[in-house]
């Protein structure tokens, strides 16, 4: 595992993408290594059906499930696109806005295969001990033009919201 933190402010942003519940890292059996792919897969074959419309990063953002009888440890995932313009027609997607906030970030490089275990590594062990304090926002992944899914040197950032 390869992995550099640093605080950043990340932009605000407009999404189109689809949501899925999941159970995460504090759920007691957390189900997320195999339902967000599965939630990337949904996007992708979604946009095969939609118009086309330009996009730039791609990303996860994670928040409590909204479902009245969620579980311990219950998260919703949303994958999603980053657009300037919406398409007129999106028939499946939905759109979500992002506000800008402080993050600290964890640039993970390498496989897709060991991005849980760098997550895994940051939440529990790096922003457990690191002093800062978490911030009631949504928690992202981003996949920008850094990332390849076919690399070694694919870059994905995991970012947990902090105050200040």
């Amino acid at each position: 595992m390869t992995a550099f933190v640093e605080t950043r402010v990340i932009p605000g942003m407009t999404l189109i993408g689809v949501a899925q519940d999941f159970l995460g890292m504090a759920a007691g059996h957390p189900n997320g290594p195999e339902l967000v792919p599965q939630i990337w897969g949904k996007l992708f074959d979604l946009l095969e059906e939609s118009d086309e419309f330009e996009f730039g990063w791609a990303v996860g953002v994670i928040t409590p499930s909204k479902a009245p009888d969620a579980l311990d440890g219950q998260m919703e995932y949303f994958a999603g696109l980053v657009t300037d313009e919406i398409p007129e027609s999106h028939p499946g997607l939905e759109v979500r806005n992002v506000g800008a906030s402080n993050y600290l970030v964890c640039e993970h490089l390498g496989s897709l295969e060991d991005l849980h275990d760098t997550t895994v590594w940051f939440y529990d062990e790096y922003l457990h001990n690191a002093g800062y304090e978490e911030k009631d926002a949504p928690h992202l992944e981003v996949y920008d033009e850094r990332f390849d899914p076919d690399s070694d040197d694919s870059v994905v950032m995991v970012c947990a919201p902090i105050a200040g």
